[in-house]
Parts: C-alpha cells; structure tokens; sequence
C-alpha cells in the first residue's frame, strides 16, 4: 500500500544537471568548456585553483583569461577520440606548471565548444617522493642551525680577543717611528686581524646573530640602487638584466645586508660564466596561495604575500652533491684561497634571519637559479639612513662615560681609548659592580657604555635600572651580537664588536648629541 509518500529505502529521483554539479565540483581535474580559440566559458574550482585564481567566479570574471593551445583547435577542429598531451599550463602569477590536457569538441547552442580536463602532474608526485623533499629540507635546516649556533659562540668571544689585539697593535704602532723596522710587522698583525674581523661578521650573519639596523624598504630599491655596482662587479663579459616589479615590495630588512646577498648571488653567477653569460635579477611581489599557482612549485613556503628576490645564471651550474652543500659555512669549490665558502652560507643566514625561505635549482651546464622569498610588510618604506662619514674623531668635551664588560681587557682598552681623548671614564667589571660604582658617583655620569650578553643581568637590563636613577643618562651598547636581549630597543645605539678607537670614539659622540 502506498501512502503517496517516499520510503526513504526508495531511489531518489535527481536530474543530469545536478549530476553533473556534483562530478564537477567534485573532480580533482580541472574541467572546464572553452571556445576554439580558447577563452574560457565554464570551469570548475579545481580548474579555477590550478589557474591560480581564489574561486571559479574570480576566474570566469578574468577578461584576459585565455587556455592557449587547445588540442582541439588544430588538425582542422577534428582531435582523435582521445586526445591528451602533456604540456604546460601558465597561471595567475605568470609561472607554468606541467599538466595532462584532454580535451573534445562537443556542440552547444549552434556553435562549437571545447570541452577539456587537466590534470596536475606535479601534484601526482607520489606521497613519499614529497615527504623525501620536505625531509631532506628539515635535515638542511637543522643542519644549518646546529653550525650557526657553534659558529655565534666562537664569533662571540673572538671579537673581544680582535678588539684586543686590532687595538693595542694600533697603540704601539703610533708610539713607534714610522720608519720602525716593527711596522711592517705589526702591519701584518693588523691586517691578519682586521681579515679575522671580518670573516667574524661573516659567521655571525651565518647564525643570525649579527648586528643588524632593521628597517621597512623596497626590495626593488635596494636592487636598483645597485646597477652600477653591480655592472662593475661582474664586468664586461656578463650581460646584466634586472626585472623590477610594477607594485611594491616592502620588507622589514637591514639594506646593507639585502645587498650583500644580492651582490654574493651575482659575484657567484660570474664566478660561474668564465665564458661570459647571462646574469639575470628580478624583484617582485607575488602571493604563495594555500593550493595552486607558487605553492605547488614550493611547498615547504606558507601562503602569503612575498617580495620574491630572483637571481639567475647561464653559467656551468652544481652537480646534485654540490647543491645540496651549496649552504654549509666554509664549502667552497674554489681554488684554496679563492674563496672562504662563506658565500651562499651568508646569504642563507640573512635571509632567515628575516623569516624568509631561499631555494636553489641547478643543473650541470644548465645555470643556476636562486629563488628567495621575503615577507611583505604593511608598514610604509623608511627613508635610508646615510652612512656615517668616515672623519678622523675630535677630542671629547670633558663627558663622563660609565665603562662596563664582563672581560677585564675590553673594560681597560675602552677606557684607555676614551681617557686619551678627554674623557673621564668609571670602570665596572660585569652587571653588578657598575650598579655599584654609580651608586658611588655623585657627580654626573654622561654615558653608560655597556656590553649587551653578560653574566649575572644583561646590559639592556643594566641600562634600564641605571637610566630610572638617572634620567639624564645616556646608553650605548656594544657587542657582536645582541641576541634577543635588544628585542624591547629596536632603536637602541649599537657599537659593533670588534671596535676601533676611530668607531668607539664616533658612536660615543652620536650617543652623547654630537656629529660623528
């Protein structure tokens, strides 16, 4: 007996057209109808994703969205049953990706369409073909981070030993005639200390533990302003292109160490066209989306808005064992002496010393190309400050500076250099005593001068206790690196360690008001 009701054991009744929504929306391939010239007219959201596009309504909404190369088009509009190819299919963001196309005509409303399905093959990589790559980048990762953490201690204590010694070989070089037989020997002294200096700072920013004057700029900027530099650098015999992007790319960076990283690229690119070449650079701002368009080509970087930094080559290109070291602090396939191997190691710390990802490919005579990606801020760009010009010190106005490290020797150089040029310096083993020592002073004290990582208490907190009993009191901190301990004083004065007198004696004028 029938009640006029429908069991719910009975087929529910559904039409073709909602069959076909739900295949449609359902499909993992991208289906889609096209004319023969291949505009699109209908497309499902795999489709609209694989294109790069938010929603199949933002993609049907594209005036210039064009399927270039439909199958069916050619041999006369009459494709075999079963036409598929593999080939490339270009995005939103003007990258390809390789796809298997489909496609048939079929007759609508009196004309004749292209009916098509594409599937991504580079999402076809197996499961565990991903994981191996995602693997093989953690163990890179770790890999850099264990080096950069043991070369950031060494660097540390070394740059009070090199301060030590640039600075006391510069004391008795000028107690000695200038015709001295000993100069020469302790010029060598402090050129080996000034290169030891040097390769210091290089390790630091390997560990991302340099010093560093953060501030919002325009990725395209920093590139421009480097043409000429850059032109000189890689000489006549390499053909220099740049590509700068039509819209902004503002970072939160160090610009001198943006272009250091752009000029280590290209002088690595020249380095590998002997020959001559092609050295090619470009800046844009892109968006990594959550599924198609960059984020299928690099998986390992979260979806957002990028500045993407590009640098490219012609050259002789890595060997698959070569890349995978290209990273490490101190391998190099230079000739000895042609190189440090600090190089590509650098570049690695300063870009994720900035939250950014860096990718290489390369290929035997094939090139090299390296991919990096910066977060974009939201902040406007700051004007660049201008280097400190480099003028010989001028005698102190009588200040009092407020000496304090926890090395006895870096205490009694500072304090030296300052009392030599009319200074009147406290002096303070570490933390505790300088608390001490300016509890004892009951006349003014101008300046404290101050290490940033010691035992016991740090100097930002150092500062922050003796600033509240003098207000009047100005901070300069110096260090190697400052770690996080700087973190609450983004503008907080820094004299790099290892310092000269010429830079101790500079940054304590700019502390206290006066020119550099």
């Amino acid at each position: 007996m029938s009640s006029g009701r429908s069991s719910s054991r009975d087929p529910v009744e559904h039409s073709p057209l909602l069959h076909s929504s739900l295949l449609a929306s359902c499909s993992p391939a991208g289906l889609y109808v096209a004319s023969l010239d291949g505009r699109l007219l209908d497309c499902n959201e795999a489709l609209a994703r694989l294109l790069g596009y938010g929603s199949r309504q933002e993609a049907l909404a594209a005036a210039d969205l064009v399927l270039g190369g439909c199958v069916a088009g050619g041999a006369g509009g009459k494709p075999p049953p079963a036409s598929a190819i593999e080939t490339c299919l270009t995005r939103r963001d003007g990258s390809t990706v390789r796809v298997m196309r489909t496609e048939s005509l079929a007759e609508g409303r009196g004309e004749r369409l292209v009916t098509g399905a594409i599937v991504d093959l580079s999402s076809s990589c197996s499961t565990e073909e991903r994981r191996r790559e995602l693997s093989e980048e953690l163990r890179q990762a770790q890999k850099m981070e264990a080096v950069g953490r043991l070369a950031g201690g060494i660097a540390h204590d070394y740059n009070n030993l090199l301060a030590i010694i640039l600075n006391y070989t510069s004391l008795v070089m000028e107690e000695l005639d200038e015709q001295s037989p000993v100069q020469k020997d302790l010029a060598e002294i402090k050129g080996a200390a000034q290169r030891a200096a040097s390769l210091t700072r290089q390790l630091l920013t390997v560990s991302r533990r340099g010093l560093a004057q953060p501030v919002v700029l325009d990725l395209r900027d920093v590139v421009r302003g480097m043409e000429g530099a850059l032109r000189a650098a890689v000489g006549g015999g390499v053909e220099l292109a740049m590509a700068l992007g039509p819209s902004g790319c503002r970072v939160l960076a160090d610009a001198g160490q943006l272009e250091q990283v752009v000029m280590n690229l290209a002088l690595n690119a020249r380095d590998a066209m002997q020959d001559g070449g092609r050295l090619s650079i470009e800046a844009r701002a892109v968006r990594v989306g959550a599924a198609g368009g960059l984020h299928d080509a690099h998986p390992a970087i979260p979806p957002g808005r990028y500045a993407r930094l590009v640098v490219s080559d012609t050259g002789s290109g890595m060997s698959d064992d070569v890349r995978t070291r290209a990273f490490e602090p101190f391998f190099t396939t230079k000739p000895r002496g042609k190189g440090a191997g600090l190089g590509l190691a650098t570049v690695y710390g300063i870009v994720k010393q900035w939250r950014g990802f860096i990718e290489l490919a390369s290929q035997p005579g094939e090139g090299t190309r390296v991919e990096i990606y910066l977060p974009l801020s939201a902040r406007p760009s700051a004007s660049r400050r201008g280097r400190a010009p480099h003028a010989a010190p001028r005698r102190g106005d009588g200040g009092t500076v407020l000496v304090t490290d926890d090395e006895d020797a870096v205490v009694a150089l500072a304090s030296r250099i300052l009392a030599q040029h009319g200074y009147t310096t406290l002096t303070a083993r570490g933390p505790r005593e300088a608390l001490r020592v300016s509890e004892a002073q009951r006349g003014r004290v101008d300046l404290l001068l101050t290490d940033v990582l010691m035992p016991e208490m740090s100097g930002g907190e150092l500062a922050e206790r003796l600033v509240k009993q003098r207000p009047d009191m100005r901070v300069l901190f110096m260090s190697g690196y400052t770690g996080d301990a700087l973190a609450a004083r983004p503008d907080a004065a820094v004299l790099g360690k290892p310092f000269t007198a010429e830079s101790l004696l500079r940054a304590v004028r700019r502390a206290l008001g006066g020119a550099a």
